[in-house]
């Protein structure tokens, strides 16, 4: 395996804090010898600084972020549970009349296209929801 830059900037913390180990921080030091921008970062980290691309949320702004994930997880699992009843509606069966079981596709086919268009519509929702949280990160 080589090692490479970002492999290097992952290992900066573990070297900065002592825990690395000797060939470890034997490798980290030689590449820190050729590479000035990560010297410089090495040395803010044993210094105690924060890195300077680390930014923190004021807790205003992680509090709204919190509600908005918990906003969107909690969609996603009513668009899951609603399409999972849409899809599943048309297979199901109900009392006739006269008591007799009658099956929604074959017998009230309008009523089973209703449902698996509704179906449909929450299984894009979900999709949609996903990515969202996908882009937050979760």
């Amino acid at each position: 395996m080589t090692l490479t830059r970002d492999i290097v900037r992952d290992l900066l913390p573990l070297y900065a804090a002592g825990e690395a180990s000797a060939d470890t921080r034997a490798a980290v030091e030689a590449w820190l010898r050729t590479d000035p921008e990560l010297a410089s970062l090495a040395e803010a980290l044993r210094a105690g600084e924060a890195a300077p691309a680390v930014q923190q949320l004021p807790p205003e702004g992680a509090r709204a972020s919190l509600t908005r994930t918990k906003r969107l997880l909690r969609r996603r699992t009513w668009f899951l549970a609603l399409a999972l009843f849409f899809t599943g509606l048309p297979l199901s069966f109900a009392a006739g009349t006269e008591g007799l079981i009658f099956f929604l596709l074959r017998d009230a086919p309008g009523v089973a296209a209703i449902s698996l268009v509704v179906a449909a519509n929450f299984w894009i929702a979900f999709a949609v929801t996903t990515r969202r949280l996908k882009v937050v990160g979760l």
